[in-house]
């Protein structure tokens, strides 16, 4: 074929028997020595389809297009037409139909890959496909994707987390982001998709020049602009989306950076404004001509490692399975658009939020259940505390054991409802000041250090009593949840303080 110029205006060598397509995401090129064997009539009229794809589709719409086709294989008619020299009947369609059916759940729309290659090559007028069995084929109802199985189910594995799951994940973040103890793009990639659901092709295409810090009356945030994708742009990082993102997670990226540039300098290379934000330590294979600019960068499965393998260093543990919790970009889409949902979110701002321009996609995070434990009492959390993992500091013997517990200023401090006295849980080892709740959100704490003869079943039952009384209310879910994972910590504690009296 020798070379085609792409949707994008770029060459793509079709003179040999692999096609390298000029895609910024994953490594994708058509093998023709794995296509199945058949006439040369099929086999040429199928090469000059793909020509006609690359010149119109995206390089990963003409992947995909490959990849099915090469399910012809398994269609006894197909091959069998490859050894007559004879036209491609209608049994094709329908053994790959069957193929697909009993071997791979949710791929049935793959056929309208077959279906579009079919009856393009009839149009073409090639002998071996017949306009009869092109126009049957438009007859035929195929049907889509079957979308939001995953997420209306709420599947353990591969649906969102649930919000005990991922109240436990920003515990662990947090308490490593103090430790400075986690490599910087684990937590610069986790981050970022915790906090804007955006797909890995497009974290893999961020360069520094993307991350733009502001000030406005003496306050600092920062701006992202996100590659879009999947969208009707040739050129990738043709068009952005600008997210705001808070102080501490801009502060992560910026440290990010200059690791790499450190790093790079050591090694004799340059770094500037164009260089990615998460960087291969080697190039890309494929990566001349048009692609060279993206050597660098991470292929979208590569960032989804990044994150999946973040998680498990962390060691957060699902308290629905009891096993490490398995975290992919797409389960922290997933999360993200939910949680939004809960916030009140339009389908619209849902949308736009997930850059999506088909609002059918977003419908179905619309009809999920509610991820609230419905009913959460003392056995329940002295049960699932310890499995959540929602405790992260230190339990002591007493105050006279703990990080500054000279210190009278340490201490955390509770009103005994029945006395009204003041009573010590324990002691803060943070050395700088914090603004949040005592002592609720102290157990969340990696800093609390909770004493062994501290009244925590107090907290646990006066927490575990206004959350019966807000269900009772009718209050919203969220409302009933909102300290569900402190009690999950609090049970975690007297757990421990039980194991230790026991021992």
């Amino acid at each position: 074929m020798g070379i085609i110029v792409d949707r994008a205006g770029l060459n793509v060598d079709a003179s040999g028997w692999r096609w390298v397509l000029n895609s910024a995401g994953e490594q994708v090129y058509l093998n023709w020595e794995r296509f199945p064997r058949c006439s040369y009539e099929v086999l040429t009229d199928t090469v000059r389809y793909f020509a006609r794809r690359i010149k119109s589709k995206s390089p990963d719409a003409v992947y995909a297009t490959f990849e099915t086709l090469l399910y012809l294989s398994h269609s006894p008619s197909f091959v069998a037409a490859a050894d007559g020299n004879d036209e491609l009947s209608i049994d094709v369609f329908n053994e790959v139909r069957g193929f697909l059916e009993g071997r791979f759940e949710n791929s049935i729309w793959r056929l309208h890959h077959v279906r579009h290659w079919y009856r393009s090559c009839a149009d073409y007028g090639s002998a071996a496909f017949s306009p009869e069995v092109a126009f049957e084929l438009y007859e035929k109802t195929i049907g889509g994707n079957r979308k939001g199985r995953a997420v209306l189910s709420l599947d353990p594995e591969e649906g969102p987390l649930v919000d005990v799951e991922i109240t436990a994940l920003l515990n662990a973040l947090n308490d490593e982001r103090r430790r400075k103890t986690f490599r910087l793009d684990h937590a610069a990639a986790i981050w970022l998709c915790i906090a804007l659901g955006c797909n890995p092709k497009q974290m893999a295409l961020l360069r520094e020049c993307d991350l733009q810090l502001m000030e406005e009356s003496g306050v600092r945030f920062f701006h992202l602009k996100v590659p879009r994708v999947k969208k009707n742009h040739d050129v990738p990082r043709a068009a952005f989306r600008t997210r705001k993102l808070t102080v501490e997670i801009g502060n992560v990226l910026l440290s990010l950076i200059a690791e790499n540039r450190a790093r790079e300098e050591g090694y004799g290379r340059v770094t500037g404004p164009n260089s990615p934000i998460f960087m291969r330590r080697n190039v890309r294979m494929h990566s001349a001509g048009a692609m060279q600019e993206y050597g660098r960068h991470l292929y979208p499965s590569e960032f989804t490692k990044l994150v999946s393998d973040g998680v498990r260093r962390l060691g957060v543990v699902s308290v629905r399975t009891g096993l490490p919790l398995a975290v992919t970009t797409r389960r922290l889409r997933y999360t993200f658009a939910t949680r939004l949902v809960r916030e009140g979110a339009s389908m619209e701002e849902i949308g736009e939020a997930l850059d999506h321009t088909d609002l059918q996609n977003v419908r179905v995070y619309f009809d999920i259940k509610s991820d609230i434990v419905d009913s959460l009492d003392r056995a329940m959390a002295l049960k699932l505390g310890p499995v959540a993992q929602a405790f992260l500091g230190k339990l002591v013997a007493s105050e006279r054991k703990a990080e500054r517990g000279d210190d009278p200023s340490s201490r955390v401090m509770a009103v005994d409802k029945a006395s009204g006295r003041p009573a010590g849980l324990g002691t803060c080892g943070e050395h700088s000041f914090c603004d949040l709740l005592a002592p609720i959100a102290c157990y969340t704490c990696s800093q609390f250090q909770p004493w062994i003869d501290g009244p925590h079943d107090k907290i646990l039952d006066d927490l575990l009593a206004q959350r019966e009384r807000k269900k009772a209310a009718g209050m919203d879910g969220r409302m009933v949840a909102i300290h569900d994972a402190t009690i999950l910590a609090i049970g975690d504690v007297i757990q421990r303080i039980t194991e230790v009296r026991a021992a």
